[in-house]
């Protein structure tokens, strides 16, 4: 998501929206602070464009999540193309974590503020969360949980997949979370934008590292069958 060229006064809100609810979130945000930021004085703008600032904030979430879909659905559509032969699970992790590490950071202006806005929502819910969940994250995640399905084996309890799934992508949101603290600790970090490649290898060690020894395990029947309640 970037800025466009000559945007319209829409637009100017829009994008004013984005860093007023990235800086002080939905209930610090105000009407006022958005329309100053957009560089307009008519107070009545957010209403006239959008009819307030509820529903500003949920076009703002619902393009943020229809962008990061569009971004992911035009990479493995042509990753696809080319590929030939079957697929291994392997490969599909591997370009699955690729993606979502294309998504997850960027050089883009905007891209800081979005990811703030998305772990607000995160950590403070808006009414309007289940609705982007089902439409946006829930197919992202049923193929995901296919991948690790495969590499842990069809007979693999749901919440052993479940666990190694969030094991595999917490590695790349601890980044996105915390990257205020880590980059203090850890000055010498190049950047995420930068570090992308040896991150995804990383993480493709640790993880196929990780899923082979838990499919062992359950083999061996150390894992129980059902999740302890």
């Amino acid at each position: 998501m970037s800025m466009p060229q000559n945007p319209t006064t829409k637009e100017k809100i829009l994008i004013a929206g984005i860093r007023i609810f990235a800086r002080e979130g939905y209930k610090g945000a105000t009407v006022r602070d958005i329309c100053k930021e957009a560089g307009t004085a008519n107070a009545t703008a957010v209403n006239y464009y959008y009819g307030g600032k509820k529903k500003l904030y949920k076009t703002i979430l619902d393009l943020i999540f229809a962008e990061n879909t569009r971004r992911r659905k035009e990479r493995e559509a042509a990753w696809q193309e080319e590929q030939s032969g079957e697929i291994s699970p392997q490969e599909r992790m591997r370009h699955y974590l690729a993606v979502m590490l294309d998504v997850s950071f960027s050089d883009d202006p905007m891209h800081k503020d979005v990811m703030s806005i998305l772990l607000r929502e995160m950590m403070s819910p808006s009414p309007y969360l289940d609705e982007l969940v089902e439409n946006h994250t829930r197919p992202d995640n049923k193929e995901a949980t296919e991948i690790t399905q495969a590499l842990l084996g069809p007979n693999a309890p749901d919440y052993v997949v479940r666990d190694c799934l969030t094991s595999v992508g917490g590695q790349i949101f601890y980044y996105m979370a915390f990257w205020p603290i880590f980059s203090r600790v850890y000055p010498d970090h190049p950047g995420m934008t930068q570090y992308k490649e040896t991150l995804l290898e990383h993480i493709m060690r640790f993880s196929l590292a990780g899923l082979e020894t838990t499919r062992k395990a359950l083999e061996n029947g150390e894992i129980p069958p059902m999740q302890p309640s």
